[in-house]
């Protein structure tokens, strides 16, 4: 079942985001597997909000544990706070050719 993943991270900044962003995701053409769609914004008043759609929890719990941590470890980068929630209904309107 898909997942609303929503992360929040006092001390975040763009600047840090898109560090750890460029090592995580070097290629956005080839995303995590598992990710439907990914959004990142300044929080208010504070830190960095990330809102994730995974099609698993087990698929965004794998790239949390094996690829993000680590490398946000490497950074020294400030924990941040996380809420998963099942997605009752998705819907992804088709591009526009």
């Amino acid at each position: 079942m898909a997942v609303l993943v929503h992360s929040t991270g006092a001390g975040w900044n763009r600047e840090l985001y898109q560090t750890l962003h460029d090592r995580v995701v070097p290629d956005p053409t080839k995303p995590p597997a598992g990710l439907i769609s990914h959004a990142a914004m300044p929080g208010n008043p504070d830190g960095w909000v990330v809102i994730d759609v995974w099609e698993s929890k087990e698929d965004y719990q794998r790239f949390l544990e094996d690829v993000l941590i680590p490398t946000a470890q490497e950074f020294g980068a400030p924990p941040f706070d996380t809420k998963i929630v099942e997605i009752y209904n998705l819907w992804v309107p088709p591009n526009p050719v």
